[in-house]
């Protein structure tokens, strides 16, 4: 072949665009799209295989909380870390799992006991309003021992034709059409919750094989955390590896500072609550105070537990001073303000601090734009997510944008 010729070929394939000399596999849309139905793909199979994935993340979230206690332990006490790992996975057992599972079991079996009174009650006032005269009807209440709160509910609607009387007719009146209803899905919930708890067939099954499953994980995992670690900084791009580092390392600090903390305190609470709640005569305590504890995480939304403990402590009708109504409103009242103080004044600045560096007004917009938008999940996310996006904006967005203004850069976006 003349030279002219093999210069004009070497031309024209220097000018022929690269795709052409490539396979479909490495084309960047193709890949692109292979990428996103991989990822796709993965996310089936983990939904496919939940009885194992799930145990999993949970173990990987469990390994991460647990690693200040793992290394306080490990320089405190010179244990290695297998060892430490089997003391907490131990401890958790003995000081979570066994009083949960008794206290939900009593928790469970009073609630029933709460729900069979409130039924019969409501039966005798609606028997008084239609059977007697206003103040025999209220003689005949008080003879059957039937508790203030409800003998209170007789005088208004038996005396009062205001709309709070009526509302309250109404709602007696429909306990009564629907007692047996009530009391029949109250009593198989109950039972289904206890044969969840005590172990029947197969409930209790899954339930100790999950939780089995996800305790073995959790050794693995929190025995090689370390080097889990560094295979996932491995996994970085290298253009820009310190930079992405010491921005994960701040997140770090930030998410695993409030959720190590937030739980801390919740679990404190829990305690607090629920013994609270069952001193003062509040029915269903070990289930009122967990909830109680849970909504703590999120500031002042606790204060959902005082109407509820109130009502349930009126409707409940304790003998002796337990039964008067300043206890039914000044008992619960009094342990509300006592738990809050102790979360701001007490727990949150010893064990959380200011972990996510905002105050209070933006981190309850951030709880309620959270709840707002993905509910009871968004509420536990949106904090963390919130101190991480004012993490970027003082670190990259807004020293981008002040050189922009100051004329510095062209670009105030941080992208290069």
């Amino acid at each position: 072949m003349p030279e002219d010729a093999k210069s004009t070929v070497s031309k024209n394939d220097q000018k022929a665009p690269a795709w052409s000399r490539m396979h479909l596999w490495q084309m960047q849309p193709v890949r692109d799209v292979l990428l996103g139905l991989g990822i796709f793909a993965l996310i089936i199979i983990g939904q496919k295989t939940s009885v194992v994935t799930v145990p999993l993340l949970l173990a990987i979230l469990l390994a991460y909380l647990f690693e200040p206690v793992i290394v306080w332990m490990m320089g405190k006490f010179g244990l290695a870390r297998r060892t430490s790992v089997i003391a907490i996975i131990a401890s958790v057992i003995l000081v979570v799992v066994i009083p949960l599972t008794v206290g939900g079991a009593y928790a469970i079996g009073q609630m029933v006991g709460f729900t069979s009174d409130t039924i019969n009650n409501s039966k005798l006032v609606n028997q008084a309003v239609d059977e007697y005269e206003p103040e025999p009807g209220r003689e005949f209440l008080v003879a059957e021992q039937v508790p203030d709160a409800w003998v209170w509910v007789y005088d208004q609607v038996r005396t009062s034709d205001s709309t709070f009387g009526d509302a309250l007719d109404t709602v007696i009146d429909w306990v009564q059409e629907n007692s047996d209803q009530v009391a029949q899905t109250t009593a198989d919930v109950s039972l289904d919750l206890v044969n969840r708890v005590l172990g029947i067939i197969g409930a209790a099954f899954g339930l100790s094989f999950m939780l089995f499953v996800t305790a073995f994980f959790f050794f693995f995992t929190a025995t090689e955390w370390v080097q889990l670690k560094g295979f996932g900084a491995k996994l970085l791009p290298d253009k820009n590896r310190d930079r992405i580092i010491e921005l994960l390392e701040k997140f770090d600090a930030v998410i695993s500072g409030f959720i190590r903390g937030r739980i801390t305190i919740a679990f404190i609470q829990a305690i607090v609550f629920s013994i609270g709640y069952f001193l003062i005569g509040v029915p269903g305590a070990f289930i009122l105070g967990p909830v109680v504890a849970i909504l703590s995480i999120v500031p002042y939304l606790a204060l959902i537990g005082l109407p509820i403990s109130i009502s349930l402590l009126a409707l409940q009708g304790h003998a002796g001073f337990r039964g008067e109504w300043w206890w039914v409103f000044g008992a619960p009242t009094a342990l509300y303000f006592i738990g809050q103080a102790l979360d701001d004044y007490v727990w949150t600045p010893m064990i959380q601090g200011k972990s996510t560096g905002m105050d209070t007004p933006t981190i309850l917009f951030a709880s309620l734009a959270g709840g707002a938008l993905f509910g009871v999940f968004g509420l536990l996310i949106a904090i963390p997510i919130a101190a991480c996006v004012k993490i970027l904006i003082q670190e990259i967005f807004w020293p981008r944008f002040k050189e922009w203004a100051e004329g510095r850069a062209d670009d105030p976006l941080p992208i290069e």
